[in-house]
């Protein structure tokens, strides 16, 4: 009583109970302040659709099948017409069956060289959209009507592909730009092709075509190349970032053109227009000594033999030095513009190698230079990891063989050499080779770093012809060895000038931050098996396994024609008499097929194991 008698008193009292002011809060739904998270690009298969896909796989498989055999019959086959063929079939599909040719080109692992080369050659060309849906999309892009954006707009597409038109069109600002739009619904048809694929390969790997799990994670790879190719987002980021760090080189013979980040978004991409010659113009003008072409190369200042060294500059640079590569460095996706400048463009296929892949490439390079084709080898070792098992001495001495054929053509006469023999392909493809002969599935990024090392370094000899691509490499080491040199005498004068206590103890900070994680990385390692079981059961062991796997499988066979002939015999009123049941399974044609692809499944896998080396 007497508590609310004080309060009610100092409630009265002037000064002590009085209204402030205060700041007015803005009014804001927690429903609109939605948490951050990843962006994904993601499309529905249709199953219908997937089903429609397998049957045309089924009928192109045919139709090669039946043309292979009647050039058999005629005398006319060989790898080069087959691979020829299935390159044809691939684009007359089109879509996703020319982005599937372009990506099995990359696994000499999986196909044949022959049918890898021909397959480079495929062209990505599809009849453009109408324009009436480019437009809708880029007015749903930019949210405003198209002349809004736009001053010029031209309505005939400069580039129609599987997956997206490109146009030409002037800004407001009076910049011209490439204008990229997405092909509606491409995004679902890629999802059924690669359901309908996928199925394919399953049924290819159950009749042991190919060795049991040798594709697995293939169609995993096929999905996410075309979903990079789909994703105009991360293009256009890339394109930037690549231009972005081209800039801060120092160099300004190589770039990529500006994106405008604020007109683009998933099904649109607006660039500015980079003018010039495509590379293949001048790489056509070159062999062919077109003259007329060469002089308007000349007026531009755009010497050939300036654009092969820096070609493999860049390449040199992006993946020694830079976050990513381009993937595809096609002389389509490649312009010379003024001074020999090259502008790189649709990066909608990139890659980027571990630290220690390429200080594997990086010790391959040295030991070239060093005449070593033992450690060249070895260094080859580590691209192709991780490794089954094989015997490593003999794939050593396999790959230093392919090895000493490079040494002796960087020795040779430019002149007594064809242009393919002046690159690296003789020892990538045979280690690509002997990776398709023990059965090693090389990371696909590797592989893209290959595909584009040989696409550049085939460009650069053709424009070229005595150019060493070693040589280059060192010459571009030297500019590393440059920028860090700079590197470590900005260091040591901001040490003298005081300027690097902070730093000091902040990188003191992370190396015992770095040894705590190598100490607890090894804790973990010595905690697991240091082998895989699985990979190591013994041959017989395995050969038993499949053995009582296939009693189990005609047993389970035979018990459910069992019970079909007897559903059938009590619905036609018959007696059921078990040895006249199995008379009737066992003279069956369809039950003698099933037993007899059990047989060849089984037979194949056990076989497919009794080839490995045993470790």
């Amino acid at each position: 009583m007497q508590a609310s008698e004080a309060l009610e008193t100092d409630s009265q009292t002037p000064g002590v109970m009085a209204d402030l002011p205060r700041r007015r809060f803005l009014e804001v739904s927690n429903n609109e302040a939605a948490l951050s998270q990843m962006r994904f690009v993601s499309f529905q298969a249709n199953w219908a659709r997937s089903m429609r896909q397998l049957f045309t796989w089924i009928r192109l498989l045919f139709n090669f099948t039946l043309d292979t055999t009647a050039d058999i019959i005629l005398g006319k086959d060989n790898q080069e017409r087959r691979a020829a063929r299935l390159r044809r079939a691939f684009e007359r599909e089109g879509g996703s069956f020319v982005k599937l040719g372009i990506y099995l080109s990359m696994r000499v692992d999986f196909m044949p060289w022959v049918y890898c080369n021909e397959l480079t050659r495929m062209t990505d060309r599809m009849k453009p959209f109408s324009v009436h849906q480019a437009i809708s999309i880029i007015e749903c892009s930019t949210g405003e009507p198209l002349a809004v954006t736009f001053a010029q707009f031209d309505p005939e597409p400069i580039l129609s592909s599987s997956v997206a038109n490109t146009y030409q069109a002037v800004l407001q600002s009076g910049g011209k730009v490439a204008v990229k739009v997405r092909r509606p619904g491409i995004g679902e048809q890629f999802m059924a092709d690669i359901q309908a694929f996928d199925w394919l390969l399953s049924i290819a790997e159950f009749l042991t075509i190919f060795r049991p799990g040798f594709t697995q994670g293939m169609c995993d790879e096929f999905r996410s190349l075309l979903i990079e190719e789909l994703d105009f987002v991360q293009e256009a980021r890339r394109q930037d970032s690549f231009r972005r760090a081209a800039a801060e080189t120092g160099k300004d013979f190589f770039s990529a053109p500006r994106v405008h980040l604020d007109l683009s978004d998933e099904e649109v991409v607006v660039t500015d227009f980079a003018s010039g010659m495509w590379l293949w113009e001048l790489i056509a003008a070159v062999e062919q000594k077109n003259d007329a072409v060469l002089a308007q190369a000349a007026e531009m200042a755009i010497n050939p033999h300036t654009v092969a060294k820096r070609l493999l500059w860049v390449n040199n640079w992006s993946w020694e030095e830079n976050l990513f590569f381009h993937g595809d460095p096609h002389p389509s996706n490649i312009i010379i513009g003024r001074n020999s400048t090259l502008y790189f463009i649709n990066f909608t296929a990139t890659g980027t190698l571990s630290k220690s892949k390429r200080q594997a490439i990086r010790q391959n390079l040295y030991y070239a230079t060093q005449r070593d084709p033992q450690n060249m080898a070895r260094s080859s070792l580590i691209l192709m990891e991780p490794l089954p098992p094989v015997d490593l001495i003999e794939l050593t001495q396999e790959l230093e063989s392919y090895n000493w054929q490079l040494l002796y053509a960087l020795e040779a006469a430019p002149e007594s050499l064809s242009w393919q023999e002046r690159t690296s392909v003789i020892q990538w493809i045979g280690m690509l080779r002997l990776a398709r002969k023990y059965g090693i599935v090389i990371d696909i990024q590797v592989l893209r770093m290959l595909r584009a090392t040989l696409l550049i370094e085939s460009m650069a000899v053709r424009l070229h012809p005595k150019i060493n691509f070693v040589q280059k490499y060192w010459k571009f080491d030297r500019f590393r060895a440059r920028q860090a040199r700079r590197r470590v005498t900005d260091v040591i004068r901001d040490q003298l000038d005081g300027k690097t206590n902070e730093l000091t103890v902040i990188r003191l900070d992370r190396a015992l931050h770095t040894a705590e994680d190598f100490l607890l990385r090894i804790r973990h390692m010595l905690s697991l098996p240091s082998v895989n079981f699985n990979i190591l059961m013994s041959k017989w062991s395995f050969a038993f396994y499949i053995l009582f796997r296939y009693i189990g499988q005609i047993l389970g066979v035979t018990a459910l024609a069992s019970i079909l002939g007897f559903a059938i015999r009590l619905t036609d009123g018959q007696p059921a008499h078990l040895p006249s049941l199995l008379k009737m399974i066992l003279t069956n044609p369809i039950y003698l097929s099933v037993l007899l692809i059990l047989t060849f499944v089984s037979g194949r896998t056990v076989l497919f194991r009794m080839d490995d080396k045993e470790v």
